[in-house]
Order: structure tokens, then sequence, then C-alpha cells
């Protein structure tokens, strides 16, 4: 969502639901004022100052390549209250475990290679519960750039549930392996608002902090394996971002194709807890088979709240992902500035799309569905947005922001356009049973705005 849009809600001068909706865009927004009563920094500014910050010790430098090595420590030792025995991993917790491995190498031009012949920058994963430590970088130095990643027993044992605390360690083990450094060392604001895991593995504070909640209730405690959103950028930043990653059509959540298991959903019981790299191609956030509420947001550097999670699935800088399927529940879909298709799904929902901000189609599902056109920048090309399932008497049409975007405290029906502006035409075709709404918001006598609906709209369906 554009400034103006923002600005317009802030004024209470467009209806509750585009208010609504501008509200969670804008606590997306960073870099101004302050957050939860901290200061708020940019991307950009945490990118900057990162890359002024210190690496821990052993840590690779991009000047000495771009690979490490690494084992899963089979000869580790693990601690108990009578004994030491060997502590080995199965199979399948070292297939997570090098999952966790490929997702920073899916955001980045770097690589692992798993090896008993140890390069100077190389990483042993081992279950030892005498040496765990619960603080940065997370892994414990030896000689020749050797770094050991200590487990607990009880950690290593939930390896094989997704989002455990285990892949988390090592995937911030990880990122400050790889040269990122401890956030509290970024800024002289050591608790900024954007220093929680919602933005960074590698911070110290929860994603709590953010108001946001990576859990289906207040007791279940979920870990993200991925980097998140800041370590993405400032990856990319060290070593390149990787565009091969995903870069065809992928699907994210139900019914996905992705290459990672992380972002494959099989049951409305599992929660999603991800920040999505996307090399290209059309992409869909697929959320169907959940009944809770949701909030899908497909703006670049966004959360949603997915599953019952709040903030539990976000989008890195620099990635479009072009498709949203809704759920069972009263869901929230906002677009982006691309070519987006929304799809409500069941539940009376709310779908947003800023005007001209690309071909647009929207699908609202069975429910009382309410869909909300943003205002754009004067200088947009005219994009047409489509209404592919309007009904007339149940669905609304929100148009308050293309009103308030004239100056106008009414948006007034016309035959032509007589120069007042804030004037829209409504022309129903019946014989293919389309509506055309077209927008004059400056007074030009020219189009500003183009709606189809597939649907026969009437005046008291619209919300101005």
């Amino acid at each position: 969502m554009n400034n103006l849009n923002i600005n317009l809600a802030h004024s209470r001068l467009t209806s509750q639901q585009h208010q609504n909706i501008a509200g969670i865009i804008h606590k997306n927004q960073r870099g101004e004022g302050l957050k939860s009563g901290l200061p708020s920094l940019s991307l950009d500014h945490v990118v900057e100052a990162s890359q002024r910050a210190g690496s821990h010790s052993n840590a690779l430098r991009p000047e000495e390549g771009t690979q490490v090595t690494y084992t899963l420590g089979d000869t580790s030792q693990s601690v108990t209250p009578a004994h030491t025995e060997p502590g080995e991993f199965s199979d399948a917790q070292k297939n997570r475990i090098r999952e966790t491995f490929e997702h920073f190498s899916d955001a980045a031009k770097v690589k692992f290679k798993e090896s008993a012949m140890a390069s100077s920058n190389h990483v042993q994963i081992k279950i030892d519960n005498a040496n765990f430590d619960w603080k940065d970088p997370y892994y414990i130095n030896s000689t020749d750039g050797h770094s050991d990643v200590p487990l607990l027993q009880r950690h290593a044992n939930d390896l094989e549930k997704p989002n455990n605390y285990a892949n988390h360690i090592i995937a911030k083990a990880l990122a400050f392996k790889l040269g990122l450094p401890s956030t509290d060392d970024v800024t002289r604001e050591k608790k900024y608002a954007e220093n929680t895991l919602a933005h960074t593995l590698r911070s110290p504070y929860s994603e709590g902090r953010s108001d946001f909640r990576f859990g289906k209730g207040h007791l279940d405690n979920q870990y993200s394996s991925t980097p998140m959103m800041d370590d993405i950028s400032l990856l990319q930043k060290k070593y390149g971002a990787n565009h091969e990653t995903r870069s065809t059509d992928t699907v994210y959540g139900f019914n996905s194709n992705a290459d990672r298991e992380v972002f494959k959903l099989t049951s409305d019981a599992e929660l999603p807890v991800f920040c999505v790299w996307d090399g290209g191609g059309k992409d869909t956030f697929d959320f169907s088979k959940y009944k809770e509420d949701q909030v899908i947001n497909l703006t670049p550097g966004s959360f949603s709240n997915v599953g019952g999670g709040v903030g539990n699935v976000s989008i890195a800088q620099g990635v479009t992902i072009e498709r949203a399927i809704g759920g069972e529940g009263d869901d929230i879909l906002i677009g982006n500035e691309k070519n987006n298709e929304l799809l409500g799904g069941g539940g009376d929902d709310m779908l947003y799309v800023a005007a001209n901000s690309g071909y647009n189609k929207l699908w609202g599902g069975p429910g009382q569905n309410t869909f909300v056109i943003g205002a754009s920048a004067p200088e947009a090309q005219i994009e047409n947005t489509e209404i592919k399932d309007f009904m007339s008497g149940r669905d609304r049409l929100g148009v308050s922001a293309l009103r308030a975007a004239s100056g106008r405290s009414d948006l007034k029906v016309v035959n032509q356009y007589t120069g007042r502006g804030g004037e829209v035409t409504i022309d129903y075709f019946a014989s293919h049973n389309l509506t055309l709404l077209r927008f004059d918001i400056n007074g030009d006598r020219k189009d500003d705005c183009l709606i189809t609906v597939n649907g026969k709209i009437e005046p008291t369906d619209i919300l101005a």
C-alpha cells in the first residue's frame, strides 16, 4: 500500500474496511518512529550497520571463499546423569539438518559440503549436553577455523518435528558462521523494534516483542529454521542473491511443489513458520485448509497471520508472490504491486488491491465478501481489476479510497464525466453478465481507474 492510502486512512477519510487494511500494512512498515516503545530501523539501515559490525571469530569471510564443509557428528558425546554415551543422529534427523543448511544456500551464493575432509571453514553438528551454551554464536571454536555446534539431547530428539528448536539453533549457528553479527552489536539501539526472531534468527528476543506469535496458542512455541528477512538481505549483501532458487511457479503451503519440507503443509494441525526467498515464476501462498481467520499479505517485507499464528509467515525483500488462497475463516488478503490473483475461499473475506497496481483478478468465494480498492498514485498507468464472482446484495465493493483521493465527500454515479472529479460510470452488459466501472478521480474527464465485475453491481453495493 502506498503512503497515499495510509495517509487517507489515518485522516479517517476512508471506510472502516480500508482503515483496517491500512493499519495492517502500516504495521509492516519500518524505519520511522517507535514500535512498541522502541525505535524502528529500516532494513537498509540494519543491513548497512550490520556490515560495519564485527563478526564472530572463526566466521567465514567472503574473501576466503563461499564454501563451508560440515559433518553430522556420529562421534559426539551425550552426557547423562550416570555416564557418557555416544549420541548419534538418525538418518531422518540428518536429513532435517541438511535442509537447514540448504535454506542458506537457497538465499545466497554460499555452498555447504558434507565431508569428513574438513576445510578451513568447517562445522560439526553434535549432541553434547556438557558444552551447549545459550548465547551467540552457538558454536564453539577449535583450531583452523573449525567450529562445533553442540545440541542438547532433548533438543536433538525433536529434530523430526516441524519448527523444532534444534534446527533453529543450527540455523542461528550457521548465520553467525557465515559472518553475520550479533544483533546487539549492530547499532547503539540494541533494543530496536526489529531486533526480534520475527526479523532475524540471530535475535535474543522473541517474536512476541513484535506482537507476533510463532504458535497456535500462547503456550505453543515454534521456531524458524529458515533465515528471516533481515538475515536474507544481509547474506545477499555479503555473498550475492541466489536467483536460481525456486525460479519457476512454486506453491507454498498446501498442495505445495516446493523443494523444501518446511514450505509444505498437509494438515491444518500444522503451523508454517518461515520466511520465503523465491527466485521467480508465478508463485502461490495456499493456506486453504485452515479454519482460523487469517491475514495473507503478499507485500515484500511483510508478515502474514496463518493457521492460528501471528506474523508466522513472511516474505523477504525482492520477492514477488503473485497468488494467495485463503481458507474457511474470515480472511483478509492483501495484494502487492504486481499482477495478483486473490482467492478468498470460504468465510466472509476481505480482498484488497490498489487501483492500477497490475492486472488483478479477485475471487471472493461463497461468503459475504468485501472487495476493497485502494487509491493509486496520480502518475500510475491505468490497469484493470477484475472481480470474478461478485454477487449483488451479498458482496460489497469498497472504493472509499478512490473517493477520498478525489477530495470529495461523496462518489457520484454519472452517465458521463462532468469534470467534477470523484465520479464513476457503471455500465452493465447483460449479454456477458459483466459490469464495467470507470472512475474519474481528478476531474480531467478521463479514466483514472477501471474495475470489471463478472456479474451485475448496483450502486447500493458500493461502499464509498
